[in-house]
């Protein structure tokens, strides 16, 4: 894909924990190792249950607690790759992410899945799937959109996996 074409961005209103989940496992189907996926909205939007969807749709077993890292900063669970998750809601904007080993780790053997990386758009923002979740009375309504080709390429992938499994069906 030329690097000047743009995926279209994806909206998914989810009405129900169980479409969040079925959500995450399908966006799982796409990620291959090096694959960054940032998330972003507003505290108790839903970014954690995504990550863990995501993280299980990936192989990391059900035995494996998967909760935000809000004070560890990053976790990494055993899956059919690594999966590493970060939250960066206690970081500030400049602090050093090379420091928590977070950026040597994209792009290479791992899944990376980072909650508030908004505050780092800089050293994150030009590749990966970004996914902002707003908060409604009743529902979520998730847009992702892609960085950089493979995060464009991504998106496409995703496309044709939601239109035949609506995450957005109530249950």
């Amino acid at each position: 894909m030329a690097s000047d074409q743009v995926a279209p961005e994806i909206r998914r209103v989810l009405k129900s924990r169980r479409a969040t989940q079925v959500f995450g496992r399908t966006l799982a189907r796409v990620l291959e190792p090096g694959d960054l996926v940032v998330l972003t909205g507003d505290l108790g939007a839903g970014k954690t249950t995504l990550v863990r969807s995501i993280a299980r749709g990936l192989g990391v077993p059900a035995s494996v607690p998967v909760t935000s890292p809000t004070f560890e900063l990053v976790h990494e669970f055993p899956g059919r790759m690594p999966v590493i998750h970060a939250d960066l809601y206690r970081l500030a904007p400049g602090d050093d992410l090379a420091e928590l080993g977070l950026l040597p780790r994209i792009g290479t053997d791992a899944i990376v899945l980072v909650e508030w990386g908004d505050k780092f758009a800089g050293e994150l923002g030009s590749h990966g799937l970004w996914i902002n979740i707003d908060l409604g009375k009743d529902e979520r309504t998730c847009v992702v959109s892609g960085r950089g080709e493979r995060g464009q390429a991504l998106v496409k992938a995703l496309l044709p996996l939601l239109s035949d499994n609506p995450a957005d069906a109530a249950d």
